[in-house]
């Protein structure tokens, strides 16, 4: 209660609203007693500290969910609690399921990964013409990383298209990595080409459907009622509500609760709606056209990239991660492979350029508590920095 009052007071002048009637929230889950005290005082404690109006926390083990609940407020507005079935924007954290997606169409034949792009894409500009599938999930294509011209700025399709001719390619398919989210935009666009289903049914009727991931949508518009959250931005040390973005297609655009993304991340872990050994290729670092493996360094830590998955570590435990982030949301997904730990945080907040810190802390101290198998030579700094 003290964290609610706190952040309202801290904005106190966030216009007034009726508090909205939802339905009953689901029940917290603390099946791990000890772990589950240990985590609510971690996240109790940060939330005030990081000026995070409000989160949702899963934790799974092998994959049974243990622990799940929010904190503080989904709208400051409202003072409306934050529970373990709050809806959030999940930004990044949707490329994922971009990629289990694309790897449908796979094992159905539909797509081949080593096709090119402009197969699936006809209107593809022709300096991209040899940028194959696997590329675009592997961050290699050198298509130009972001049609947007600042983080809130929205555009529709033919907009798209009109900026990916006009801007340059960054380096030439194969030969280096960098984090794009366009590439992951013609993603959602050969699934669309390959399936003939728009987008978002194809995330709800192959992904959410059977996973039984009930609240999430895909570019849903603003709901009014007490189950979604509001997002927040941290400007000039007060809090406000952050504009109601979407950030493209297939790159971001997923809203659900961390009850959701629970369902998805147990799915990874049972190695469910793809074989086996697609899981394999999924988790296998992405070799460039030399056949070398491109890396990149964060806080000292080595990153790869897999089929949209982060390839890294957290003091020295390995770590197959990532997460999201838009104005006024940001998510985290951990997956402690070996140690068998899945650390799941969504939060309404963001801080500037200063992306996914508000749910990589949370994240990143409830992993601290679960006893990971860490390396004695790893340093309590050494936390990789992934982007949006």
């Amino acid at each position: 209660m003290r964290l609610i009052s706190m952040l309202v007071l801290l904005n106190a002048c966030a216009p007034a609203g009726p508090r909205s009637i939802a339905a009953p929230a689901p029940p917290a889950i603390r099946s791990d007693t000890a772990l589950a005290r240990r985590i609510d005082s971690v996240v109790t404690a940060l939330l005030p500290a990081r000026l995070i109006p409000g989160a949702a926390v899963a934790v799974i083990r092998h994959d049974t969910l243990v622990y799940a609940a929010g904190f503080g407020v989904a709208s400051l507005a409202t003072g409306a609690p934050v529970s373990a079935g709050t809806v959030f924007q999940i930004a990044s954290l949707t490329k994922p399921f971009t990629a289990m997606a694309i790897l449908m169409l796979v094992e159905e034949g539909k797509v081949a990964l080593d096709d090119p792009a402009a197969r699936y894409l006809s209107w593809l500009p022709a300096k991209y013409a040899q940028v194959t599938v696997r590329q675009l999930l592997t961050h290699s294509s050198g298509v130009n990383p972001d049609m947007r011209r600042e983080n809130i700025d929205e555009f529709d399709v033919a907009e798209f298209r009109r900026r990916l001719e006009e801007r340059p390619v960054s380096f030439s398919p194969g030969t280096n990595v960098q984090y794009a989210n366009s590439g992951f935009t013609l993603l959602a666009f050969i699934v669309e080409a390959a399936s003939g289903e728009e987008f978002g049914q194809y995330l709800k009727r192959r992904i959410f459907g059977p996973l039984g991931m009930k609240n999430a949508g895909y570019r849903v518009q603003r709901q009014a009622d007490a189950s979604h959250a509001r997002g927040y931005e941290l400007v000039s040390g007060r809090l406000v509500e952050a504009p109601h973005v979407f950030s493209g297609w297939g790159n971001s655009g997923i809203e659900a609760s961390v009850l959701d993304i629970a369902r998805f991340a147990a799915a990874l872990e049972r190695r469910a709606l793809l074989r086996s050994a697609t899981y394999d290729q999924m988790y296998t670092p992405a070799r460039l056209a030399n056949d070398s493996l491109p890396k990149f360094r964060s806080n000292g830590v080595s990153t790869q990239f897999g089929l949209s998955w982060f390839l890294t570590s957290y003091r020295g435990a390995e770590l197959v991660s990532h997460g999201g982030a838009v104005a006024g949301f940001s998510s985290m997904l951990d997956r402690f492979v070996r140690d068998g730990w899945t650390i799941i945080v969504l939060s309404n907040a963001k801080q500037g350029a200063d992306r996914l810190s508000q749910a990589s802390a949370i994240a990143r101290s409830i992993a601290d508590l679960v006893g990971l198998r860490v390396s004695s030579n790893a340093t309590a700094n050494q936390v990789a920095r992934l982007p949006e």
